[in-house]
């Protein structure tokens, strides 16, 4: 038998023992019926009537107009004669609220606490107010509409006029970047049971005296990153399918959910530097997980959520994507999986960057997967101690 050959099944071992398709079928069917109460709670939720509330007004003559009609809100007008009388009355809940117009361009609103009706009348009163002062202008409607008409910007490439497509791109690029980081969360839950689950009953010396360290870390690496990559599609292929969906059977717009990109290309990048990444975290989480003698005292278990600080940078980076920062961040391994896919949905990268982002990506993993089986050839055999950091590091420099 050949070595990948037992890899394989290592792996196939490995995954089954945490895809159980009977129970993926029932979470999704959980989903969708989770999904489907969600929308409808929400819909009951719009339409739902507001509480209604009384609100005391003092001063409307200084507006020169009517009071605006507020969903919940009713204005009620001479029942106080000073604001004094309209706190004590406010205080001693003879009121829900009080509207205090100070000049014709400001107000103030008195709550006992604080309550949802306020920003609605807020928005009520703002909105009367600029159709008044519209209506004062020698201007005529069609004018009046052109200067509330924003200024439209459209963007497009040489490759693609469509504004749109761009933002397809940009949607399903997030979405997949979404993907890869559900992966290394999901392989959380699998990587300590296991790899450390031989450790604690002691089977590791019958394990490893069938196979080498290095084709047992390969096999469990790969077949828990297929069990956390089942999990991510379907969780990701039920939550696409119900947006796409649900809202239409319900009468909810899904304009929000963009037609499928045609660039390809972008696209294609994006899942190989998603893959790419993923395998080295997952390479990274087996190594740590090979030191932890016991899962639920260890404090190793949070060096598990150093994948996230990529993703922290590539957020920060959104607003400034063209910077020196991070050209370096998206060609450097440890975050090029989280901060090149932010350059190259947001802007035109010379062809190289992904390229030596790939490379050095790829060489990544190869190190980290060699560096894994190093580090778990030794630790899976250690009980009862962890080994330190000092200890693990020459493991690795080993590889």
């Amino acid at each position: 038998m050949t070595r990948w050959q037992q890899v394989l099944i290592v792996a196939k071992w490995e995954f089954n023992r945490f895809v159980k398709w009977k129970q993926q079928l029932i979470g999704v069917a959980l989903m969708i019926v989770i999904g489907a109460g969600g929308l409808l709670v929400g819909k009951y939720v719009r339409n739902a009537r507001s509480t209604p509330v009384e609100v005391a007004v003092l001063g409307a003559d200084r507006l020169g107009y009517p009071l605006p009609s507020v969903d919940g809100v009713t204005w009620v007008g001479e029942r106080y004669a000073d604001e004094a009388a309209l706190r004590a009355a406010l205080d001693a809940d003879s009121v829900d609220g009080g509207l205090i117009v100070r000049a014709a361009d400001s107000a103030d609103v008195l709550v006992k606490d604080r309550s949802a009706w306020t920003s609605r009348a807020q928005a009520a009163l703002a909105q009367a107010h600029q159709a008044v002062q519209f209506a004062r202008l020698p201007i005529t409607p069609e004018q009046r509409a052109a200067l509330l008409t924003p200024f439209a910007v459209r963007v497009s490439t040489l490759e693609s006029d469509a504004a749109d497509d761009v933002a397809a791109a940009r949607f399903y690029g997030n979405v997949m970047l979404g993907i890869g980081m559900m992966m290394l969360f999901g392989g959380f839950a699998s990587m300590f049971p296991g790899i450390t689950g031989e450790k604690q009953q002691r089977i590791t010396e019958q394990m490893l005296s069938m196979v080498s360290p290095q084709t047992w870390i390969d096999g469990k690496i790969l077949g828990l990153a297929g069990a956390a990559a089942v999990g991510t599609v379907i969780t990701a292929a039920t939550i696409l399918v119900g947006l796409l969906m649900l809202p239409t059977l319900m009468g909810i717009d899904r304009s929000f959910v963009p037609a499928l990109p045609s660039q390809w290309g972008i696209m294609l990048l994006l899942a190989i530097i998603t893959t790419l990444g993923v395998a080295m975290w997952f390479a990274f989480m087996a190594a740590i997980a090979a030191t932890i003698d016991d899962p639920n005292a260890s404090p190793r278990t949070m060096l598990m959520m150093v994948p996230t600080v990529p993703t922290m940078l590539a957020f920060g980076l959104v607003s400034n994507p063209d910077s020196v920062v991070a050209q370096v961040l998206a060609l450097f391994p440890l975050t090029s999986m989280a901060v090149l896919p932010v350059r190259l949905l947001a802007m035109s990268v010379p062809w190289w960057e992904p390229v030596l982002a790939i490379v050095l990506l790829a060489g990544t993993v190869a190190l980290f997967r060699r560096a894994a089986g190093k580090i778990f050839a030794t630790g899976v055999l250690l009980h009862g101690k962890e080994p330190s950091l000092r200890e693990t590091l020459r493991w690795a420099r080993e590889a």
